[in-house]
């Protein structure tokens, strides 16, 4: 059955994990190795959701949200990044604070309520194995904790029973490794792509993202980034199911001190 807005509510949650802080430094990394180089992201992922997610007794259900409908769910929320940079190495945090709610009719006479709270942060560590004046590569490694809420209920009026509700959190952690490639163009103009693969059946059975984009300078110290990502989870624990793609643009601003 199809919920229209079920886990749109999810769609930025699963972004965690590489943040749009892609652009590099002015300084490129040839500079002195004791000097660090601190970044912080706000961004708005306004992602779509495609997959299935499920609850004990309820679903799983299948979705089917374009990005362009995440607002309409959406009760609150905040979201950001820091990343610090010394020589060749780096350190990325990243969060996302959601709570959702929304309604649905996945068939004739019945309807879908949400609600939900999630926090999903990741941590990761980066090390850049090509540098150049206008180009970098990074290898980078880390771990993103997911931390969900879910309140269901659906309304059958029409049936003996009129209402069945279904409630679950669940918290996990997935590992992932990756890639990390920035290329300058003049002074203003760069071009970054990422790309992470993770899960490994330690908590996911796979988790995967890839992002990529354009960042532009308005000052020495802050800039502007518009990148395309999508990521895959596909986490099952009893009778919780959650096998979503989600994808959509990021629009973030980058302050560098």
């Amino acid at each position: 059955m199809r919920l229209i807005p079920f886990h749109a509510l999810l769609a930025a949650s699963a972004t965690a994990g590489e943040p749009l802080i892609s652009e590099p430094p002015t300084t490129p990394s040839s500079g002195s190795e004791s000097d660090w180089d601190f970044g912080m992201a706000l961004y708005a992922p306004l992602m779509g959701l495609e997959g299935n997610i499920g609850l004990a007794g309820l679903g799983p259900a299948s979705v089917d949200v374009p990005f362009d409908k995440i607002l309409e769910n959406f009760d609150a929320g905040l979201s950001g990044a820091f990343e610090a940079r010394c020589g060749r190495w780096s350190i990325t945090a990243d969060a996302i604070w959601l709570k959702l709610s929304a309604s649905g009719n996945p068939a004739f006479a019945t309807q879908f309520d949400v609600k939900q709270e999630q926090l999903t942060a990741s941590l990761s560590a980066g090390y850049e194995i090509y540098g150049s004046e206008s180009a970098s590569l990074d290898l980078v490694a880390g771990g993103v904790l997911n931390y969900i809420d879910v309140d269901l209920t659906l309304q059958t009026p029409m049936l003996p029973v009129k209402s069945r509700s279904a409630s679950s959190s669940q918290e996990w952690v997935d590992p992932f490794v990756g890639l990390r490639f920035n290329q300058r163009f003049g002074d203003r103009w760069t071009l970054f792509a990422n790309g992470t693969i993770g899960g490994f059946d330690v908590s996911s059975q796979e988790y995967w993202q890839v992002l990529a984009g354009v960042g532009f300078r308005i000052t020495d110290s802050t800039s502007l980034a518009l990148a395309y990502r999508a990521v895959s989870v596909d986490y099952h624990q009893g009778g919780f199911v959650y096998d979503t793609v989600t994808s959509g643009p990021n629009l973030g601003l980058i302050i560098r001190f």
